[in-house]
């Protein structure tokens, strides 16, 4: 062989196929309540990622689940409506939101899923650069919101991501009113 043959045997034989480096996404969530002094941290809540395509998914069903007439209607892929549910009053400040027609179709689509620890924390590990849809919601006596976020996860080292009202999807937050 001529020298040159074997020069470009050795390099392509040292050719083999790495899959990327992998990267972490860590952060906090918390919310601030309109009667509250101070943000709380958001424990106990589940954070999903997902391929992009969830997001124009989320929200197709936030709009197909618009609560009407005492009952929550969801359209079929054939057209025919089904009730979901029944109605949530406006007064509770929640505005129709279908949370659990959400979280399902955000499960359905998870490559990762995490919880956040009792102060808020919480932290993926080796997942795949690139972009991902973010899905996270949260729900309690005073207040509930959903994030839906595109977040590009650059590999090889932590990105960082805090959750809190200003990055939700929507959020809805009442009072609870002192009584003289």
């Amino acid at each position: 062989f001529p020298s040159h043959d074997r020069a470009l045997l050795i390099v392509s034989h040292g050719l083999t196929w790495a899959e990327p480096t992998p990267a972490s996404l860590s952060g906090t969530a918390t919310i601030q309540l309109k009667n509250s002094d101070s943000p709380q941290n958001l424990g106990g809540m589940d954070i999903v990622l997902a391929p992009p395509s969830l997001i124009p998914e989320i929200r197709r069903l936030r709009m197909e689940t618009w609560r009407t007439e005492g009952l929550a209607i969801q359209r079929k892929s054939d057209g025919e409506e089904q009730p979901v549910g029944i109605k949530i009053d406006f007064a509770d400040g929640y505005r129709n939101l279908d949370l659990k027609a959400l979280s399902q179709a955000a499960a359905n689509a998870a490559t990762a899923r995490t919880r956040t620890s009792t102060n808020g924390t919480f932290a993926f590990s080796s997942v795949p650069p690139g972009t991902h849809a973010l899905y996270a919601q949260y729900k309690s006596r005073y207040a509930v919101a959903y994030w839906l976020l595109e977040v590009n996860l650059s590999a090889g080292k932590t990105n960082q991501l805090n959750l809190s009202q200003t990055n939700a999807a929507e959020i809805f937050n009442r009072f609870i009113k002192k009584t003289p």
